[in-house]
């Protein structure tokens, strides 16, 4: 009988247009927002078909907000609109476990501000074009 596998989220490699950006990473999500497609039916005893939806992928960051020439606020700031490479690396210590995702996502500028004598933060998420690349480190 099987038994079960778990593994504790403990740190990521996070590239965003070239730059390193894990360290200020608290949490995230790359989520798979794409529809099932419609199904369309035909006049025929086999006649359902499902018509093929679009890849709608987001990458969703927590993240130590960051302001300081070239840190992640600043930077996504100076590159709001522009579309760069993004590439995740999940489980790097695990070489069996090690997975990549690679492709590219819209830059959007994050909000600002949090709550009096909180360590500030930024929530965002960022669109991907088209669906990401999935990969096994050493494979």
């Amino acid at each position: 009988m099987p038994t079960p596998h778990q593994r504790k989220v403990k740190f990521i490699t996070l590239s965003i247009g070239g730059n390193s950006f894990e360290c200020q990473v608290r949490n995230w999500k790359l989520n798979n927002n794409t529809e099932d497609g419609e199904k369309i039916y035909t006049q025929c005893p086999e006649g359902e078909v499902r018509e093929e939806a679009d890849p709608d992928w987001s990458l969703d960051l927590t993240m130590l907000a960051d302001w300081r020439e070239d840190g992640i606020s600043d930077w996504l700031t100076v590159h709001d609109g522009e579309t760069v490479n993004f590439a995740i690396g999940h489980h790097p210590d695990r070489p069996a476990e090690h997975v990549t995702w690679t492709g590219q996502v819209t830059i959007k500028a994050p909000s600002v501000g949090d709550e009096a004598r909180t360590t500030e933060t930024t929530e965002i998420t960022l669109q991907c074009v088209g669906r990401p690349v999935y990969g096994r480190v050493g494979a």
